[in-house]
């Protein structure tokens, strides 16, 4: 079974999403889950909304048995991504639990989440072996990253800082977790992804964040 790593902005516009799919795109082949029905779906961030294929208002789980293969290769692509995008204003809780097990079986999954505390949040956690943390380096951006890592349950997270005023070490003692990396503030001008001429920074980073799961007994596939 594939690992599941979760992607959860500290606050607004630190590029949680962003960052999610390029974890999922360093990782090769493998899952993207949009579960942040805020965000306007993650295949129109990705430039990919006219690809056909299935979004989460096409997934007839219903109970069912749902195969992995079928799953993965009923949703549209961004490269080597299977995405699964939020196209509903709400998402399920029961229909969470019993597509996160199908796409385990499709091989590495990446999670992005919503910031509030939910159902279909709290499910997705329940197959979490990574919840990455995304947080701005300045003192508001932390006192927020800080309340999000207190709800939590009891499960392997970092933080990945965005440089600001406040030094990443810092940052991450102040959050309680771990420094998993640092990114370059945003500035705000807007940006498309590449799957494959991704931002050198993230991917540098997301690659940080996979060579220390696979170099952790912590969250082994289970």
């Amino acid at each position: 079974m594939g690992r599941v790593i979760a992607v959860l902005g500290g606050s607004g516009g630190v590029g949680a999403s962003s960052f999610a799919a390029v974890l999922a795109a360093v990782t090769g082949p493998s899952l993207l889950i949009d579960l942040d029905v805020s965000g306007g779906g993650i295949d129109v961030a990705l430039g990919i909304e006219s690809v056909a294929g299935a979004r989460w208002s096409g997934l007839h789980v219903a109970g069912g048995h749902l195969e992995p293969a079928v799953l993965a290769e009923g949703l549209p692509r961004w490269g080597p991504v299977a995405v699964l995008a939020a196209d509903v204003a709400a998402l399920d809780a029961e229909a969470v639990l019993q597509v996160l097990p199908a796409a385990r079986g499709t091989g590495r999954v990446v999670l992005d989440l919503p910031r509030a505390a939910g159902p279909e949040r709290a499910a997705a956690l329940v197959h979490c072996d990574l919840v990455v943390l995304l947080t701005r380096g300045d003192v508001s951006g932390l006192v927020a990253a800080h309340a999000v890592a207190a709800a939590l349950p009891e499960l392997p997270a970092g933080v990945v800082v965005r440089r600001g005023e406040v030094d990443p070490r810092d940052a991450a003692e102040l959050v309680g977790c771990p420094l998993l990396g640092t990114l370059p503030a945003l500035d705000g001008s807007p940006f498309d992804l590449d799957p494959y001429r991704l931002p050198k920074a993230a991917a540098r980073v997301a690659a940080g964040v996979l060579r220390g799961m696979v170099a952790s007994p912590v969250g082994a596939d289970r």
